[in-house]
């Protein structure tokens, strides 16, 4: 009866853990596929299942980034995000959704008004100690 109870305890922490939400705040060099890839940043902070954050959009000055904030959640290992930004005085919407790999890096699919969509993938980067 004990072991019974000790298995049954072991099974549920284990499944307790498996389910448990990731947690993706950082700093992700992104790489958005369109015929090349194009770098940007995409800083995330996430608090529950809140995600907020940035992503640096090249702009036609190629010396310069758009900054874009960025809102959404995070449910399991998938998530959906969603920004406004300023092109020529009309403001356009931009749409990320993506899913956390089992290898730590994510991967989605990124939409921008006059752009369509775009695959892309992002590896966290490392902290220096």
């Amino acid at each position: 009866m004990i072991k019974s109870f000790i298995g049954i305890v072991a099974l549920g922490a284990s499944l307790a853990a498996g389910t448990e939400t990731p947690n993706i705040t950082g700093t992700w060099n992104m790489g958005l596929e369109a015929g090349h890839v194009i770098p940007v940043a995409l800083v995330l902070k996430q608090d529950g299942q809140k995600l907020t954050g940035t992503i640096a959009l090249p702009s036609r000055n190629f010396a310069e980034r758009v900054e874009v904030k960025l809102a959404g959640e995070l449910v399991d290992r998938a998530f959906a995000l969603t920004g406004t930004y300023d092109h020529d005085n009309d403001p356009k919407t931009l749409d990320i959704s993506g899913k956390l790999l089992d290898d730590g890096t994510m991967e989605g699919t990124f939409t921008m008004a006059d752009h369509g969509k775009m695959p892309w993938t992002a590896e966290r980067l490392k902290e220096r100690k």
